[in-house]
């Protein structure tokens, strides 16, 4: 029985395991974008593996719903992840991770103001709060750049 693994972050990935038997630790990178077969073994010891690292976030690469999570890694077994599962899961990942970062700025900018009307300094609300970013090492048009402002109002609440 084979396991594959495929990154789906832009990032190297080492994905380590160790061996049933014998306790050995096995480590294998994948580069972005990629996949490796990391073992071929039992049932046993694909399953012992998997179920290790599902904690950790693997996800069955049939059973991607990108509408939900970002997916780091993906397995298949007996058979390579396909490349169009891969693609796609980079581009959705994209996604997640730029709302993400919108609601951790959100946050941010309401932690802020609520311990500034806390703090006792006379400060009443409606403060604004800009964020942007120019184009980073990977300058392609492809590339995401962030341009948005926060504003507070007097009653604490936010708007986007």
């Amino acid at each position: 029985m084979k396991l594959f693994i495929a990154n789906t972050t832009k990032q190297r990935q080492i994905f380590a395991y160790r061996k049933l038997e014998t306790g050995r630790l096995i480590q294998i990178p994948i580069n972005h974008g990629d996949q490796m077969m990391v073992l071929d073994g039992s049932t046993e010891e694909v399953d012992a593996v998997v179920q290790h690292h599902q904690v950790y976030g693997l996800v069955d690469s049939t059973k991607i719903d990108q509408s939900q999570v970002f997916v780091g890694l993906c397995y298949s077994i007996n058979k390579p992840v396909s490349a169009s599962v891969i693609e796609k899961t980079i581009r959705d990942n994209d996604a997640h991770l730029a709302i993400g970062a919108h609601n951790r700025r959100q946050a941010s900018v309401a932690a802020l103001d609520s311990s500034l009307r806390d703090s006792g300094t006379g400060y009443s609300g409606e403060m604004e709060v800009s964020a942007e970013q120019a184009k980073g090492r990977e300058e392609n048009e492809d590339t995401p750049t962030v341009n948005e402002t926060i504003v507070t109002e007097k009653s604490g609440s936010k708007k986007k």
